[in-house]
């Protein structure tokens, strides 16, 4: 299934609306805009679901029945677990006090390592971008507004429990962002070096270029802290 980077912003809204925000068959909010396999369409997966599609796990007929009925439209599915909510997210990090209205809590060398957003319709999902360094030390966009940059195995995504973690298949880029509740995300572990400068943060602490530091993130800010 081959991805669709030139879809218009136009088409791209359509094919979220359409797939309900979020990958069509786990429901998970990181996804890559995917051609639907033997017939015209496109679809949401997840990089989860789309490695099962290309290791011949998941049949075409599959990801069909999927796109027809997205798993966040069933009844049973339980939208708390995973960061759906209208607001811009309430975030644990660094050791501050609950941040609030804070889109990109910590910028490294001029470059955002993460942006949050609110959907831009009321019943999508939380957009959620990471930007870490590559093996090289030059930045890298790994998550754009919720979609999945990386097409060549250098990053790998998982979904665990409340998790969502984003490693380096090389070098020491990791993320790891848990949903704690509805609009509450907590930055469990964030890991990473830019030209030079090594970044390390958990709920508790960060750490800047071997330095660690508390409560050092402002709330109610655009950027809480430029490094």
């Amino acid at each position: 299934m081959p991805s669709l980077p030139d879809l218009t912003a136009e088409q791209r809204a359509e094919v979220r609306q359409a797939c309900g925000f979020a990958c069509v068959r786990c429901g998970v909010t990181i996804y890559r805009y995917l051609a639907l396999p033997d017939g015209p369409g496109v679809t949401l997966l997840c990089p989860t679901c789309h490695g099962l599609v290309e290791e011949g796990r998941l049949t075409p007929t599959q990801v069909h029945s999927f796109h027809a009925n997205p798993v966040v439209r069933q009844r049973h599915f339980a939208r708390d677990r995973l960061p759906f909510s209208n607001e811009l997210p309430q975030l644990i990090v660094g050791g501050s006090r609950l941040l609030r209205d804070t889109p990109i809590p910590i910028t490294l060398d001029g470059e955002p390592i993460l942006i949050f957003a609110p959907p831009r319709r009321s019943n999508g999902a939380t957009r959620i971008s990471v930007r870490l360094g590559a093996p090289d030390g030059t930045p890298m966009q790994v998550v754009d507004g919720n979609e999945w940059k990386p097409v060549d195995g250098s990053w790998h995504f998982l979904l665990r429990g409340d998790r969502y973690s984003m490693m380096a298949a090389r070098g020491d880029g990791l993320c790891v962002l848990r949903i704690v509740g509805r609009g509450r995300i907590a930055v469990e572990h964030l890991r990473t070096t830019i030209r030079g400068r090594r970044l390390e943060v958990t709920p508790d602490w960060l750490e800047i270029d071997g330095k660690r530091y508390v409560d050092r993130i402002g709330s109610g800010n655009l950027i809480g802290l430029e490094l």
